[in-house]
């Protein structure tokens, strides 16, 4: 991985945090329910040095038995179109401020829908697109949701997720 993207793989994890620590705070006010925010990186298959990047949040606030839709941005920073596949979500952390052992709130109450394993996205030379952008289907999107329990779930009122997300890419020639 050369240095620059190394650089902004560093910054993209920072502002990943950042943004999570915000959303924390900005989540306190009228609306109930977790948000999330996230950052991650894919590599390109021609070279270890080639790259690109994808963030993004959800469309909509998430809460039980809710799932919101993930509009990914996806980056190529290359002179040449990049195929994207194998896009994958992960909740990477939770923050919880309202959990306690009367009121839990752990990993397990949040569910990842991943986006079609099949899809194969083309991005243009040195272009940044989300999905919505690209025209490609909301049902196809990844999103992330929580799980409707039986137990009271008000420990995850709150609740900030951060979310990585992998992808694999091939530069075209």
């Amino acid at each position: 991985m050369s240095n620059v993207a190394r650089r902004r793989l560093v910054l993209g994890i920072f502002l990943a945090v950042l943004i999570g620590v915000l959303l924390a705070f900005a989540s306190c006010g009228p609306i109930p329910g977790p948000t999330d925010t996230g950052v991650g990186t894919g590599t390109a298959s021609a070279d270890s040095s080639r790259s690109f990047t994808m963030g993004g949040n959800t469309t909509e606030p998430i809460s039980p038995g809710i799932t919101a839709s993930l509009d990914l941005k996806l980056t190529n920073p290359h002179d040449v179109a990049m195929s994207v596949t194998g896009l994958r979500v992960r909740v990477q952390k939770l923050s919880a401020p309202n959990a306690d052992p009367a009121r839990p709130c752990a990993l397990g109450d949040f569910a990842v829908v991943q986006a079609s394993s099949s899809r194969k996205i083309t991005l243009a030379p040195r272009s940044a697109r989300t999905l919505s952008g690209l025209g490609i289907p909301r049902a196809s999107w990844p999103g992330v949701g929580m799980l409707n329990r039986s137990v009271n779930q008000d420990g995850c009122k709150g609740a900030s997720l951060t979310l990585s997300y992998t992808g694999s890419g091939t530069l075209e020639k």
